[in-house]
Parts: structure tokens; sequence; C-alpha cells
């Protein structure tokens, strides 16, 4: 697959040079891990990005997959959608059409300290390039869906999670950003999901692009827009 370069590519977003892939359903085999590196450069500090698009669902990472009780308490909460499984690192990653997922598939140097966080950074810093200068803080946000160290956050609230998969000198990052804020049905049937294994999800831990960029109404392809990702093809199926 050819790629489109970015405005960074062979310049710098920390010293990384960054493909843009454009758009792709989360369900295209090509994203498997032993197949997508092979659309890399195989060159430390290289990276491409692909915007990830879902029906109404939620993605369970390997944490949730290997407890078979869970996933099946899952399956049955009413109106939880599509059950996908990813072997990137994370509980819960929602999605459907109030949310939009970017992946980044990178090449470390050999013996990188601290590969997490220096990819998370990355994410971070191309995030706020695109997004006028939000300042999203690190660190896990309780009540939040997905919780954890990767967590982004507007003034507390959780904008976006980061999910891994580290494979040797390659990393594997899912950002999952909130477009628009979960209706109340929606945000029931998240904290429900949340509730099968854990602590449920509360409206005070999250916001939005919408509500962060001040921008009510906001899609999944304005957002893309915003992101610089190219729009996906008319009648892309995305399950």
């Amino acid at each position: 697959m050819a790629t489109r370069r970015s405005r960074e590519a062979g310049i710098s977003i920390l010293g990384w040079a960054v493909e843009e892939g454009g758009t792709r359903a989360e369900h295209d085999p090509l994203l498997n891990p032993d197949r997508i590196f092979d659309l890399v450069p195989p060159e430390p500090r290289r990276a491409l990005v692909l915007a990830l698009l879902s029906r109404p669902g939620v993605t369970l990472g390997p944490s949730l997959t290997r407890r078979p009780e869970v996933v099946a308490a899952i399956s049955a909460i009413p109106g939880v959608g599509e059950v996908r499984f990813s072997p990137i690192g994370g509980t819960v990653g929602p999605g459907g059409p109030g949310w939009v997922s970017i992946l980044f598939a990178v090449h470390l140097p050999p013996g990188q300290p601290r590969p997490l966080d220096q990819v998370l950074n990355l994410v971070r810093s191309w995030l706020m390039d695109r997004l006028g200068g939000i300042d999203l803080q690190r660190g896990r946000v309780v009540g939040a869906w997905c919780p954890g160290f990767s967590d982004l956050a507007v003034a507390g609230r959780k904008l976006v999670g980061v999910g891994f998969k580290l494979r040797r000198d390659e990393v594997l990052a899912r950002a999952v950003i909130c477009v628009r804020a979960p209706t109340a049905e929606e945000l029931e049937t998240l904290s429900s999901c949340h509730l099968a294994f854990g602590e449920g999800v509360a409206a005070t831990s999250l916001t939005s692009l919408a509500e962060a960029l001040g921008r009510p109404g906001l899609t999944r392809e304005a957002s893309l827009q915003l992101l610089g990702i190219p729009a996906p093809p008319a009648g892309m199926i995305l399950g």
C-alpha cells in the first residue's frame, strides 16, 4: 500500500519520521501485527499512522480476552453492539460514530529504554500538533473507560486512551479518541462493560473533542479532517 507522506515525514516529531496511511476499517486483516510492519520502512524512529473506524461496539484487549467469563458477560450486555478482539493492550475500547482510533506502527532503535514512554510521547505530540494546542496531560484518570498510565486528559478528564503491543523493537500503539460525549444510554452500556471486571465509568471523568475544541456537533468524519487524515472511501465497510 502506498502511503501519503505527512508534513512531518523526514522532518521531525520528537525525532521521528512519520508517514500517514489513510483510513481503514478496524477489522482489516492487514492490521494483524505480523503484517502491518511490512508497510513501515524497517528503520529506527520510523512510524506509520492509520485511522481506524468501527461499527458501534467495543474492542477487548488481551487482559480480558483471556477471561472467557468476562467476554461472555460483556457480550450479553443489552445494546453492546459488536464485541471485537485486539492483540493491543487495554481492556475495553469503545467504537462507533462517536469515537475514532489512530494506530501507530513504530520501529524503535535496538535496546531503546522505556519504549512505551517514548511512543506515548510521540502519540501525545502528534495529537497536540493537530488539535490547536490542546494540552494533553498524561496519567491515569479514575472513572474513565480503560483507565491506565497512558490516559491523555484535558483538565483532568480523559480524552484519549492509548494501548500498546511491544514486539522486540516494534510497537503498535492504538489511541482511542472520544469525538463527542456518549449519550446516557451509551455511557450506561460502556459502564456496564467495565463493571464486568472492575469499576464503572463516570461522565465527569470524560471529555470529548467536541467539548475540548468548542465544536458542538463534531462528527467522526470532521475529526479525521482535523487530524489531517484523508476521508475514508465512500461506502467503506466498517465491520
